[in-house]
């Protein structure tokens, strides 16, 4: 085969592609396979008619075709995306190529036209188009900041949100590095290169701390930074979506004030009505058994007065007993004159003969020298909310207790042997205000310190730290006798077990 009928083959053949030949006035003097399947006509139907015939009505009106030809002869090329027309009369996205063909003489000898149906793509530029508005419009929308980082931190893409929280405008922050985000000592850390290579190594990178804004205020911000790879897996950059949490903090920070003002009053008011307990309702029923037991002395009262009083004062003491244990354990005395030692051990002691539980106490170092009262008072209640909710709730027949100061901290630990707290209450229960494991938690948080909550596996494990403030107040004497704390010994007969020394 000649080359000329090889590249005839060619073009007959091809079927992508609607490829043929116009003369000078656009007329159609050759039609390939691609031209039948892509615009609906046969080689006997066409050849002949105008090009204009592919254009709609509108189009071909207006001179559009024969503007085509002009401007291909003139430059020898016309190229151009537009609707065109089949035979069917539907309409199809055609890309256009119109060269001029030229003798050598450089007089024109007709046109070639290459036209491609590209209406698939344009659907699905179209569809992505329409993706990325209402995606657009949902960034826009929206009141948090979200905005986009190349993977060296450099701000891409800017929405209202991150305007109206941070306030920078697009033109005056996009280009800039996310550092100028955060507070001077946080840059120091190194904190923002830190967060984007934990994004990058794990996917994401989630935070609650303070920011800044345009005008240097801060505020408590809520962030996630969200490594975005590409196809091939490549760093492509990082989301960014940030959340003004200021006011939702401040509500935080009231209500655990107002919880730890609760805290107070509640053990203000126990002092009180154990003192009352203790100074007058056991000091007038120690007066009323001393009245029965005078009375009881006479000799000559009749036997079913003497039955009576001595039912009398039988009750009168178990009342007495009680009042006095209710004193105690609504503020135990010892806490305040003893410490918390001895006081711990009084309670535990108690627990153990009360609930049949084995409660293991242990200090260290044995010698444990005061706190602070405040700090005294809340390892004191939580140690006994703890050992109520195990005789409560566990089902344990025994329990730790361990309180130990090390490296400027109190640790205190309670254990049990019992059920456990299954992962989902535990989570309720951590994030529970006022009462429980929460009171617990705002307690601990008053005075400094943290409390966590894990399965002890089996049972469950409470763990609270305290900064170890020294006793704020001066030494206590019971009756004249300084307390040596270390050396309160329990009756061994009693089911309580206290490391101490």
């Amino acid at each position: 085969l000649r080359s000329e009928d090889i590249f005839r083959l060619l073009v007959e053949t091809i079927k992508d592609y609607a490829i043929f030949v116009l003369d000078p006035e656009g007329h159609i003097a050759s039609w390939n396979a691609g031209a039948e399947r892509i615009k609906g006509y046969t080689t006997d139907e066409i050849i002949g008619k105008h090009f204009s015939v592919f254009y709609p009505p509108q189009t071909a009106a207006s001179g559009w075709p024969a503007h085509e030809l002009k401007v291909a002869a003139a430059e020898g090329r016309f190229e151009d995306e537009d609707w065109r027309v089949r035979k069917d009369g539907s309409q199809f996205w055609a890309s256009v190529v119109i060269t001029a063909l030229r003798e050598h003489d450089g007089s024109l000898r007709g046109f070639a036209e290459i036209t491609r149906d590209l209406s698939l793509r344009r659907r699905a530029e179209q569809a992505l188009r329409e993706t990325e508005e209402r995606y657009r419009l949902l960034v826009e929308g929206v009141k948090d900041g979200i905005f986009l980082l190349d993977p060296s931190g450099y701000v891409v893409t800017w929405n209202a949100g991150a305007e109206r929280i941070i306030g920078y405008k697009p033109a005056e922050i996009i280009g800039q590095h996310f550092a100028k985000f955060y507070p001077e000592e946080a840059t120091r850390r190194n904190s923002p290169a830190h967060e984007l290579e934990v994004a990058a190594q794990t996917g994401q990178f989630e935070d609650e701390n303070w920011r800044v804004r345009k005008d240097g205020s801060k505020f408590w911000s809520s962030v996630m930074i969200t490594a975005l790879p590409d196809a091939k897996g490549k760093l492509y950059g990082f989301s960014k979506i940030t959340r003004d949490m200021t006011q939702r903090r401040e509500l935080e920070e009231g209500l655990r004030e107002l919880s730890g003002r609760l805290v107070r009053v509640q053990d203000e008011e126990r002092r009180r009505i154990a003192r009352e307990l203790h100074e007058s309702l056991s000091q007038e029923l120690s007066a009323m058994k001393m009245m029965l037991e005078s009375t009881l002395l006479q000799g000559n009262l009749a036997p079913a007065t003497k039955d009576c009083l001595d039912e009398a004062l039988q009750l009168g003491d178990r009342v007495l007993q009680g009042v006095r244990s209710l004193s105690c354990l609504l503020h135990p005395p010892l806490l305040d004159d003893a410490g918390l030692v001895p006081a711990l051990q009084w309670y535990v002691d108690g627990v153990s003969k009360r609930s049949n539980i084995t409660v293991n106490l242990e200090i260290r170092p044995p010698k444990f020298p005061r706190l602070a009262s405040e700090i005294e008072t809340s390892i004191f209640r939580i140690v006994q909310e703890a050992l109520t909710n195990v005789y409560r709730h566990s089902g344990s027949k025994s329990a730790d207790v361990l309180v130990e100061q090390n490296a400027g901290r109190v640790c205190v630990r309670i254990r049990d042997y019992g059920k456990g707290i299954p992962p989902d209450v535990q989570r309720k229960l951590s994030a529970a205000v006022g009462v429980g494991i929460g009171g617990m938690r705002e307690r601990t948080r008053q005075c400094g310190g943290e409390l966590s909550l894990s399965n002890g596996e089996p049972g469950t494990v409470l763990e609270a730290w305290f900064p170890a403030k020294p006793e704020n107040r001066v030494s206590r004497r019971i009756k004249g006798v300084r307390l040596d704390t270390a050396k309160l010994a329990v009756n061994p007969s009693q089911n309580c077990h206290w490391t101490g020394g």
